[in-house]
């Protein structure tokens, strides 16, 4: 599988700014000055080492992922098909200064690594035009964030309706994503249903296509959505929405790519499915839900 490199810029200024330090620490030990002269090249060799370790000195793009290389710790990979979204962020992290135009911005990545994450992981590449042009050219999604956010969206809606009018985009990915996740849940809720009855409480349970903003949907839209369960928990009969406790579970966080609709499951599903019924319904049935619902 052939790869694309590209450099980070942090990574060799920090070398090569260390670099000049230790060159520039030379004449004042030689002149005897080891106070100033030892301090300089002690910095120096502080900032060679720091970026050294902890700091990817590039990234390597294929077809299937994103890795961030380190010279001395592991690799940092994302898949792309794990990958739910990413964004142009601002991480700042010293005085600033007017390298922060260069080297504060980063692509922030949503999605988890493959293997154990580890300390030092935190999802972000370097911005920079080489970066910029791989991400775009493997990633099949938008990268949000940018400057000028308004105007760039209106660009791209008005693709993607050109696009729409043209052609329908491919479900084939998130259909069955959907459906998997729609059967495990119907069937995890089964013994829930049958306790909440024995306490005259129903559970009731929806599935919605979500949007950015938090708009329930019956159809699929033609943008980013969460598929998402949404459960409701009340009494026999009760008509006061006040009284009715609602639930959500994230089950499938989905982007529009180029050509077709590209999902990520919640990795955490099961977990979260089971954590967030047992611990509402045992606090209800402790309380009764009047008592809960008094505390949302």
């Amino acid at each position: 599988m052939k790869k694309q490199y590209a450099l980070n810029r942090l990574f060799n200024f920090s070398i090569i700014v260390g670099t000049f330090w230790i060159w520039m620490s030379i004449p004042f030990l030689q002149e005897g000055d080891t106070e100033f002269g030892g301090v300089l090249c002690i910095l120096s060799l502080l900032v060679i080492v720091f970026f050294a370790i902890f700091t990817p000195y590039c990234y390597a793009f294929d077809s299937e992922s994103v890795s961030l290389c380190y010279i001395f710790l592991p690799v940092e990979r994302y898949l792309w098909s794990d990958i739910r979204a990413i964004e142009v962020e601002w991480k700042h992290f010293g005085p600033s200064t007017v390298l922060d135009l260069f080297f504060d911005t980063v692509f922030s990545i949503d999605g988890k690594n493959v293997g154990p994450h580890r300390f030092y992981m935190n999802g972000c590449i370097r911005k920079s035009f080489r970066t910029k042009y791989l991400l775009e050219k493997y990633w099949d999604g938008e990268i949000t964030g940018y400057m000028f956010e308004g105007f760039q969206k209106w660009k791209r809606e008005r693709k993607r309706q050109k696009q729409a009018d043209a052609q329908m985009y491919l479900t084939a990915e998130v259909i069955p994503m959907e459906q998997e996740a729609r059967e495990l849940t119907r069937e995890w809720i089964k013994p829930y249903v049958m306790q909440a009855e024995q306490h005259n409480l129903y559970i009731k349970t929806n599935y919605y296509f979500v949007t950015k903003d938090f708009e329930e949907l019956n159809a699929r839209p033609k943008e980013g959505y969460t598929y998402t369960l949404v459960a409701e928990i009340a009494r026999f009969h009760e008509k006061d929405e006040d009284r009715i406790v609602v639930l959500s579970i994230d089950l499938v966080y989905v982007r529009l790519g180029k050509t077709a609709y590209r999902g990520v499951k919640n990795s955490a599903l099961q977990e979260e499915f089971e954590q967030t019924f047992s611990e509402v319904l045992n606090e209800i049935y402790k309380n009764g839900i009047e008592a809960y619902c008094e505390t949302l």
